[in-house]
């Protein structure tokens, strides 16, 4: 019986803990467990379930092959493309890893008070955060301040970067004022839904905020032009 966060690969249970990732692949090592080592058609690290900013993740460490995540239920499995970080936001998901000979299926159980807090939808005008939406330009703003927060470790640190910084980030189109202006809009979005972020910490408190309800995430960071 599974009484903490836990990965199930077959018959055998692997306990999760937030101080390191679990990682799965092709081939077993002392930091990977492997899935079938016959079959090239899996990642050598396909991927992993590691503890970020107060939530459980699922990680496509491949630089090839997306995983799928199952939600059960009947409904198609999602897409998770290489590189990006999908927050847990049931209490029992399957992880699908497609190979040339068979297709593995991790299950990741995870306690309820772990998960997701907060209910994120997505629409075409930009993402929803409770009544409040983003446009592009405005996420883009937002993805530069907190980059640092994205990072991997040992790159990640929990500081925003200034506006300076973000718009140099941005590139030549942007300014510190310009960014100034966009966290500026988003703040009162949010204090408009009754989430205030004010004083000297109201950008290490906003983000917190959008970091650990899963607003953010380090796929984000392709926003930014170094990274695309």
């Amino acid at each position: 019986m599974v009484f903490g966060a836990a990965v199930l690969v077959g018959k055998e249970e692997f306990p999760l803990s937030p101080e390191r990732p679990f990682v799965f692949g092709r081939v077993g090592s002392a930091d990977v467990v492997g899935l079938d080592a016959r079959d090239m058609g899996i990642s050598a690290v396909a991927g992993s379930v590691e503890w970020a900013w107060g939530l459980w993740w699922v990680v496509n460490r491949s630089g090839k092959r997306p995983l799928l995540i199952d939600y059960g239920g009947g409904s198609q499995p999602q897409h998770l493309d290489c590189g990006q970080w999908q927050a847990v936001s049931v209490a029992g998901l399957s992880i699908l890893v497609p190979g040339v000979i068979y297709t593995h299926r991790l299950e990741v159980v995870v306690p309820k008070a772990d998960l997701v807090r907060f209910d994120c939808t997505q629409a075409s005008s930009g993402t929803i955060i409770g009544r409040v939406t983003l446009s592009d330009r405005n996420r883009d703003a937002v993805v530069a301040l907190l980059s640092r927060y994205l990072e991997e470790f040992p790159r990640r640190h929990a500081r925003p970067l200034t506006y300076q910084q973000a718009a140099d980030l941005l590139g030549p189109s942007w300014t510190k004022t310009a960014v100034r202006k966009q966290i500026e809009r988003l703040k009162e979005r949010l204090a408009a839904d009754g989430l205030f972020f004010e004083g000297q910490q109201a950008n290490f408190d906003m983000a917190d905020h959008l970091i650990k309800h899963g607003l953010l995430s380090p796929a984000d960071l392709r926003r930014l032009p170094a990274r695309r």
